[in-house]
């Protein structure tokens, strides 16, 4: 039967609306191909229009300052200096800032009413908040204080101002500040026609484990392999760590010891070098239990609206307070409810979880401006069999699983060892840990590690 102009018109109609579709579809799937190009991922990504609902109650420029007697400190040479003057803030310590360039052959001019560092090879530019270092600009972790007419700078910026790294020892209340030799990496872009991964340091708070100085410092090698690697990583945080068996509850905000200042310290450190921090739950506990065993959201915990904000507001609060920026929200052990999750959708852009059990293998978007972005490749709980299991879905390549995975550094650290003879940073780290693994395939592989807030149209 011939066709009449009706029949080709529907036919050419239904061609293009089946074109259309499956351009869609193979969009949304070709997003971590190897050869995509903007129009391709775009659909999947979320737009640059987010705005928290939430103004911190707790603010860093509030924060008190006190002056600190009894920690020593040395500088490159392993010779404690006497009389060195010492501030802390929000778990920061703090020199003046002429007495450290002083130290380290810069001379200081501030002329123009904020400070100027120089030397034979690097020009410093301080604001309060942020530094520019030859062509690198950076924000200050600590920023510029000053306190009786003096400019102080943090230990955390003295670090990444002058390419050091500072080792703390919590029995003899001591900080050795001593070369870092660990190379910037060539690129830390974004080349999006690349295939990505994620890998994402989990359970991080300061108790067990992380209140121990020599693990304070691997957590700094750790990072240091990431760097070196341009590898960048994230950090989901819990600000407060309890744990009711041991009468342990430190509350950063009000806990002030060495102990807390060096793991604010590695916090700033990871930042400084490829990390991103987002809040996981506040406590990570609930009752009896022990922070990073329970959970502080879900179903039968913290389950009401005004519980759950509360939840989420005192962690904000905490970051605010100690000058964290946080960029993604992950609830413990993903136990947050539907209900649950918007709410938190209305403080974070970015949830750092998969958005139900059916959407578990890629980033999902819920609308315009929010993703959930989950972990397909599971953790390493066994070294041995995790880490393989790990390597070989890199090995694979399957496009439509997210390169996504979790690791808690307490099991890294079992694999480092160093010592400081000689003021320097002797390191002996384990090439088949699993980290060090993970990072050679994903080079293998040619996978680009990006932070979740890359995930965004721009």
């Amino acid at each position: 039967m011939p066709w009449n102009s009706k029949t080709l018109i529907f036919s050419f109609i239904s061609l293009v609306l089946i074109l259309l579709i499956s351009y869609n579809v193979l969009s949304y799937f070709n997003f971590f191909r190897s050869n995509t190009n903007k129009t391709d991922y775009s659909i999947l990504l979320t737009k640059n229009n987010f705005k928290s609902s939430y103004t911190p109650k707790i603010k860093f420029s509030d924060r008190p300052i006190s002056e600190i007697n009894d920690v020593s400190l040395s500088i490159l040479d392993g010779t404690s200096l006497p009389n060195v003057p010492m501030i802390l803030k929000s778990q920061r310590y703090y020199i003046p800032l002429n007495f450290i360039s002083e130290k380290l052959n810069y001379t200081v001019d501030n002329s123009s009413g904020l400070p100027f560092l120089s030397n034979n090879t690097n020009k410093i530019l301080l604001t309060e908040d942020s530094y520019e270092k030859n062509s690198k600009r950076g924000s200050l972790r600590g920023n510029l204080l000053n306190y009786n007419n003096t400019f102080y700078i943090s230990i955390s910026d003295i670090e990444e101002l002058f390419d050091l790294i500072a080792i703390f020892n919590f029995e003899n209340k001591k900080i050795s500040l001593i070369q870092d030799d660990v190379k910037a990496p060539k690129n830390f872009s974004i080349p999006y026609n690349k295939k990505i991964a994620m890998i994402r340091f989990e359970d991080f708070g300061c108790g067990y484990s992380n209140i121990v100085d020599k693990n304070q410092t691997k957590i700094k090698i750790m990072s240091n392999l990431l760097y070196f690697n341009g590898m960048k990583f994230h950090v989901s945080w819990m600000p407060r760590f309890i744990v009711p068996s041991a009468n342990f509850d430190n509350d950063l905000l009000t806990k002030d010891n060495i102990i807390n200042v060096g793991f604010v310290d590695v916090l700033d450190y990871m930042l400084n070098k490829g990390g991103e921090i987002g809040l996981h739950g506040y406590s990570h506990q609930s009752g009896n239990v022990a922070s990073g065993t329970g959970e502080d959201m879900s179903k039968d915990v913290n389950s009401t609206e005004a519980e759950t904000r509360a939840v989420i507001e005192k962690g904000i609060d905490t970051a605010s307070a100690l000058n964290i920026p946080i960029s993604y929200y992950e609830s413990p052990h993903y136990r947050a409810t539907m209900y649950q999750k918007k709410i938190i959708s209305d403080y974070f852009q970015f949830l750092y979880e998969h958005y139900d059990y059916s959407k578990k293998d890629n980033i999902y978007k819920t609308d315009d401006h929010h993703l959930f972005v989950p972990t397909p490749l599971g953790r390493i709980s066994n070294p041995a069999t995790d880490t393989q299991r790990i390597i070989d879905k890199f090995n694979e390549g399957n496009p439509d699983v997210l390169k996504s995975f979790y690791y808690h550094p307490s099991t890294e650290i079992e694999y480092i060892d160093f010592e400081t003879n000689d003021n320097k940073l002797n390191i002996n780290y384990n090439p088949d840990s699993p980290l060090q693994r993970i990072v050679k395939t994903i080079k293998k592989d040619k996978y680009t590690p990006v932070h979740i807030d890359e995930l965004m149209d721009k």
